[in-house]
């Protein structure tokens, strides 16, 4: 059955019951998402998410795309969840998408689909077309810059509803059930978005961007501390400018409800050859800093 609405696709997704969440310190087996999860015993009111370090492409989608692999994973935020993956060791834990953001994002609304990529196209008056879509960056990326088209054909609309219920549902799944059982254990939950960013065209140096939506999705002390945190490991942090949050800050984070949510981005520069892509000498000590800073985090806001 073909569903030309936006409605039609989210009612064929088969949605998933949420379960409890487990007492362990591995990973839940999955094919699209990396779940986590500290011991019962250390767990903190954190969760961290990594929602475009996926590096695992699957095969018909490359057999799609007209790029190189090179440049599909330049609109990675790469290796930030190996920056990450002591975080679950002291207590916090993390929900990584496995699969790439050129393939599906996951920091959009379901919504965010460009009509035209599709034959036959979708109904536009149940989509969002935001800047982010008119700009070929939708949650089905039609592009991974401007003027590189993925595809050289429209997508079968089947694509879409397959991407929606197979990728971007059972992320959001774990991530929503993750933050509820945080919530229900502590009173709270910190949900930290982590991402990379390239080097920003700016006079003065920046190494960290943090954004919680001009203060509407986490409280001023805890973005203070985040910045304190970094300053003193001696990066240059900037708050809201040019990245205040996105579409997971957002819709995470309910402060009336002690549901905090603040964007984490982190220049590639910092760890990253740019040109390679693989991790430069810095890495290491990238990689212990945003460790401690974690840590430190987990420390300073205990449990309830």
């Amino acid at each position: 059955m073909v569903f030309t609405s936006a409605y039609g696709l989210w009612q064929a997704f088969i949605v998933k019951k949420n379960q409890k969440l487990p007492c362990t310190n591995t990973a839940r087996p999955s094919s699209t998402v990396g779940i986590h999860l500290p011991s019962c015993r250390k767990r903190t009111p954190f969760l961290l998410s990594s929602p475009h370090s996926g590096r695992n492409y699957p095969q018909h989608f490359l057999e799609m795309t007209v790029l190189p692999m090179t440049e599909l994973e330049r609109m990675e935020d790469r290796f930030t969840d190996q920056l990450l993956q002591y975080a679950p060791e002291n207590g916090l834990s993390l929900v990584q998408a496995l699969f790439p953001r050129s393939f599906c994002d996951v920091n959009r609304d379901w919504r965010e689909l460009d009509a035209t990529m599709f034959s036959p196209p979708l109904i536009e008056k149940d989509l969002i077309l935001s800047t982010k879509v008119s700009a070929g960056y939708g949650v089905i990326p039609r592009c991974t810059s401007p003027g590189k088209s993925i595809y050289r054909y429209c997508l079968p609309l089947e694509e879409a509803g397959h991407r929606l219920s197979q990728y971007w549902e059972p992320y959001h799944t774990a991530l929503q059930q993750t933050q509820k059982t945080l919530h229900a254990q502590f009173g709270a939950s910190i949900l930290l978005d982590i991402h990379s960013m390239p080097p920003l065209a700016q006079s003065r140096p920046c190494d960290v961007v943090l954004g919680n939506r001009h203060g509407k999705t986490c409280s001023d002390r805890l973005i203070s501390l985040v910045e304190h945190l970094f300053l003193e490991k001696g990066y240059h942090v900037q708050r809201n400018t040019p990245y205040s949050g996105g579409y997971i800050t957002g819709r995470y984070g309910q402060m009336e409800e002690n549901r905090q949510t603040l964007q984490v981005e982190i220049n590639r520069a910092c760890y990253l050859n740019l040109q390679t892509l693989q991790p430069n000498r810095h890495f290491e000590k990238v990689q212990k800093d945003i460790t401690d800073i974690l840590s430190e985090m987990a420390r300073t806001h205990p449990a309830p």
